[in-house]
């Protein structure tokens, strides 16, 4: 995978993650599956995707 196909990845993997846990009351075993495949990505993919996560957060509560 590419820089660019992995920074590609990453942003779409965060925003997603995020709209599903907008709505988590009713995606409970949806977000519980998207937490297992974040949990076996490789290391320097989850760290991107969790830095994106972090920053879609930080905007969503401003």
């Amino acid at each position: 995978m590419t820089k660019q196909e992995a920074d590609e990845f990453t942003t779409a993997l965060s925003e997603r993650y995020t709209q599903i846990q907008k709505c988590n009351s009713d995606n409970n075993k949806l977000l519980s599956l998207w937490e297992g495949v974040i949990e076996t990505l490789p290391p320097d993919i989850k760290s991107e995707f969790e830095e994106k996560y972090d920053h879609l957060v930080r905007e969503s509560s401003s």
